[in-house]
């Protein structure tokens, strides 16, 4: 990776224009499920915050009577004549990933590292609009997670997506601005799988699955009520004295 490469195949900026195309899409429908269900759930919390909120008191309650119960066995055991105190599992200490690199792979993680942050670091866009100062915040964090996991490769695919000037908008393509296409594409599709997954997760939740066959989801919170009702009762049982 010693300099830049400005000449690529036409397949390849097909396949990465393709890419981006097609993480903006999942971006957009992930953004428009997740409102969709965050707004839904909003309902379902105002309209059950009682009942919520008594459930919550009951089961910190239960779990506390729990622990009771649980000291007072154990101090019984302490009567015992053969009582022993348990033995404490040994920690094995972990090697710090920065010590297992070498001192290339150190200094190689270093400079991609410098490289990428200058191109998303929040302060650059702090005139900027909030979708787009927010998006900077979001890459510094994961660019910062993946320089402290050590993981040269993953670092080096996010450190392509960022200096190719697409990391900021999904739309811009630069190829000429592209070092290591390889390493570009290997992200790009690591991403649209992880956004795949991420929205088929929430369509899959129960909660949104209401949304998608409910005729009136509302209905719903009267479901709800009886289970939360009944899960009261049950507690308030386990928790008398």
């Amino acid at each position: 990776m010693s300099g830049r490469i400005t000449l690529h195949s036409n397949s390849s900026n097909d396949s990465i224009r393709n890419l981006e195309n097609e993480i903006a899409e999942l971006e957009n429908e992930l953004q428009e499920a997740e409102a969709r269900l965050n707004a839904f759930e909003f309902k379902i919390r105002s309209q059950l915050h009682a009942q919520i909120r008594r459930v919550q008191e009951l089961t910190a309650l239960y779990k506390k009577q729990k622990q009771g119960k649980k000291a007072k066995r154990l101090e019984q055991k302490k009567k015992g004549k053969r009582h022993k105190e348990p033995q404490g599992i040994k920690k094995v200490s972990r090697v710090k990933s920065e010590a297992v690199l070498s001192v290339n792979e150190q200094h190689e993680r270093k400079r991609l590292y410098k490289e990428a942050i200058v191109h998303v670091h929040p302060d650059k866009f702090v005139n900027e609009n909030e979708e787009k100062s927010q998006r900077a915040t979001d890459l510094t964090v994961q660019l910062n997670s993946l320089y402290k996991s050590g993981n040269l490769e993953e670092l080096n695919q996010f450190h392509e997506h960022i200096i190719s000037g697409n990391a900021m908008s999904h739309v811009v393509f630069e190829p000429a601005s592209i070092k290591d296409t390889a390493a570009l594409l290997g992200f790009l599709q690591k991403k649209k799988n992880e956004l795949a997954a991420s929205l088929k997760e929430t369509k899959a939740s129960y909660t949104y699955v209401v949304l998608d066959t409910y005729n009136e989801p509302m209905d719903f919170i009267s479901e709800l009520k009886i289970q939360f009702a009944q899960r009261i009762i049950q507690l308030e049982r386990r928790t008398r004295s």
